[in-house]
């Protein structure tokens, strides 16, 4: 079985590739193309972190949801927030060597929207760094040798938000972690 589970694990990561090397092709072309529907925010969440909480388990990390109670439902298109959920948790997966635990929460923000951080307790992002996080193909040069990546899941996940309506940020401290945060619309706001 944990054969198995490390099987799975490897062609989901094959299948995310692919998947955010042509999202980033579209988005460059404007051709990335979102069917909003009204989804319950909670599930659909823990849901979309199905596949990431396979890979913690597999290397020996917890993910845990804080999910509000009573949140407004939220317009999104379920395959792309699905891979915005994906990047951050891989992120927080990959970028915390030596700590077992990863947050996520969600809530009402106070200009009501719905406001979801993905915490983890890793290595941290230098305040030099953090501007560029969401570039195109940067990675930092402190860990880029050590820890694989692309440099397009960050800038994937910023144009799937914006896309959506909402902003993403990090806050981060080297040797405390980082917190990826994102705002979604309620569906109530576009339901006309």
């Amino acid at each position: 079985q944990a054969y198995l589970r490390k099987l799975r694990l490897s062609s989901d990561q094959l299948a995310s590739f692919v998947s955010t090397i042509l999202n980033v092709i579209k988005v460059e072309e404007n051709q990335l193309t979102l069917y909003l529907v009204e989804k319950e925010w909670g599930s659909t969440l823990q849901k979309s972190a199905e596949n990431m909480l396979v890979r913690a388990q597999v290397l020996g990390k917890t993910i845990t949801f804080d999910i509000a109670k009573d949140l407004p439902t939220v317009a999104i298109d379920p395959v792309s927030i699905s891979e915005v959920v994906n990047n951050l948790l891989d992120n927080a997966i990959k970028y915390s060597p030596d700590s077992t635990q990863i947050t996520v929460t969600a809530a009402l923000n106070q200009d009501g929207m719905i406001e979801t951080t993905v915490q983890d307790f890793g290595v941290g992002v230098p305040e030099s760094v953090l501007p560029n996080l969401f570039e195109k193909f940067y990675r930092n040069h402190r860990t880029r040798n050590n820890i694989g990546g692309t440099g397009l899941g960050l800038f994937l996940t910023r144009a799937i938000i914006r896309a959506h309506s909402g902003n993403i940020w990090v806050k981060s401290k080297v040797g405390e972690g980082s917190s990826f945060t994102f705002t979604l619309q309620p569906y109530s706001a576009i339901a006309d």
